[in-house]
């Protein structure tokens, strides 16, 4: 515990020591955990966007006008059969009229006679990616004449998701090797203010064990002071901002997600990330120089 409470001090003054590096240092691991956050919440909430938008997943199977009650059966069971079709419902032009009349009303009335809806089926389909597929084998089902269903929608949704994903990652990757970077000369040079220090230190038997362990302390505190800085301003921008912005838009149900429902996971990951930032950036400012020694 005392050898533990000393790497911590030492730590802590090593802050102090070359502050202007160090605050750089914390600035730019908050830029990068900042725009991972960012990023992340963003892909979160498009799949969400994405689920809802797909959350029906329904083809309209449409049948011909001259379909025999047989016809429709065996369609019933053909449609019903598919690997990819988890309910086949079907629906009356009569029960089709009705729907209608409850977006349209009152202009609807007199159709009952001379009712232009078809005969349908109703495929709620097990994933979004297999509707394409599902509506073209239903397309060849005898006794159909039409397949309609939406997934304009959510394929634009998910080209968004991946190309924000792809650029998230560029921009990750690049912030993180410069963050690590920074981390590594801040260190370096902590190790340059203190060298007479370490030498006396290994000259009375202290192992490099002993002296990474206080450098890596250290590098360890600049993770988790930017991690929590940018946690802070990740909630203080979704609460305040995002959640804001999309609440006013208002034309899906499923976003914005609630910061709470992830404030535990992303408190958790930026706390990791910057604690193994602050090591690796430690450990690669160490190793040329202990090594020389």
């Amino acid at each position: 515990m005392n050898s533990i409470g000393y790497h911590f001090k030492e730590g802590v003054k090593g802050l102090f020591r070359n502050r202007l590096v160090n605050t750089a240092a914390i600035g730019m691991l908050i830029a990068c955990l900042v725009v991972t956050g960012v990023f992340a919440l963003i892909l979160l909430n498009i799949n969400a966007v994405i689920d809802e938008a797909g959350a029906v997943n329904e083809i309209s199977v449409y049948l011909d006008d001259a379909c025999t009650e047989e016809q429709r059966a065996a369609a019933e069971r053909q449609l019903g059969s598919m690997a990819s079709v988890e309910s086949c419902t079907f629906v009356s032009k009569e029960e089709g009229l009705e729907s209608m009349r409850d977006t349209f009303g009152s202009l609807l009335d007199g159709l009952e006679e001379d009712n232009p809806i078809r005969d349908m089926f109703r495929l709620t389909v097990t994933s979004q990616e297999l509707l394409a597929r599902t509506a073209e084998a239903a397309e060849q089902v005898p006794g159909v004449a039409k397949v309609n269903y939406r997934n304009d929608i959510a394929q634009r949704f998910l080209k968004i998701r991946n190309v924000v994903a792809m650029v998230g990652l560029a921009f990750v990757v690049v912030l993180g090797l410069v963050s690590l970077f920074i981390i590594a000369n801040s260190i370096r040079l902590s190790v340059y203010t203190r060298r007479k220090e370490i030498s006396v230190m290994k000259t009375v038997g202290a192992t490099n064990g002993f002296i990474r362990t206080s450098f890596a302390f250290e590098g360890m505190l600049l993770g988790l002071i930017g991690a929590a800085a940018a946690y802070g301003l990740i909630c203080l921008a979704y609460t305040k901002l995002f959640e804001s912005a999309l609440e006013s838009i208002g034309f899906l149900s499923a976003v914005p997600i609630p910061f709470t429902e992830f404030a535990v996971p992303v408190a958790i990951a930026f706390g990791a990330a910057g604690l193994l930032m602050g090591f690796m950036g430690s450990a690669l400012a160490l190793r040329r120089y202990l090594n020389a020694e």
